[in-house]
């Protein structure tokens, strides 16, 4: 399958949402199934992609056929943050996170850049530390049983 990493467009709100439904229940589940429904009710809503596209660059793994992944990072603090990166479950492993994380970072020109995964996602753990993510801090979550949110960053590449 062909895939093209392009930026998003209004017309991509219900095909973003669908990656999150595909994506949410089977990476979260270890952390339960309120975690995976907040998550989902919260950061993939039609309201919450129209505001990222909004306030942040997003952008899509275009398939031959659909939508098959997608990222976020958000240019406004002094270093960058990574929100979303997320490929449907049958396309993992085919190399869409790698090109969507590489032109994540070319967004941030230069800069470096953060992200935060849900402490537990083992896979999220080694594919960030693979791309020269480093943890630099954890915060504990507010909601009492609930995974712990772990900080990474990556220096800008020298060129």
């Amino acid at each position: 399958m062909s895939v093209k990493i392009r930026r998003a467009n209004q017309g991509d709100i219900e095909a973003i949402i669908s990656v999150g439904r595909q994506t949410w229940p089977r990476t979260y589940e270890f952390a339960g199934a309120e975690y995976v429904s907040k998550g989902l009710a919260t950061w993939w809503s039609a309201e919450a992609i129209q505001r990222t596209l909004e306030t942040t660059t997003v952008l899509v793994a275009d398939g031959e056929k659909a939508i098959v992944g997608t990222g976020n990072i958000d240019l406004r603090p002094e270093v960058p943050v990574i929100w979303k990166l997320y490929v449907v479950p049958e396309m993992q492993g085919a190399g869409i996170g790698s090109a969507l994380i590489d032109e994540l970072v070319d967004v941030a020109a230069g800069r470096p850049v953060r992200l935060e995964y849900t402490d537990g996602n083992a896979h999220a753990a080694g594919f960030y530390a693979a791309h020269g993510f480093v943890e630099v801090r954890r915060e504990a979550n507010d909601q009492p049983g609930w995974p712990d949110a772990v900080w990474l960053e990556r220096a800008p590449l020298k060129r």
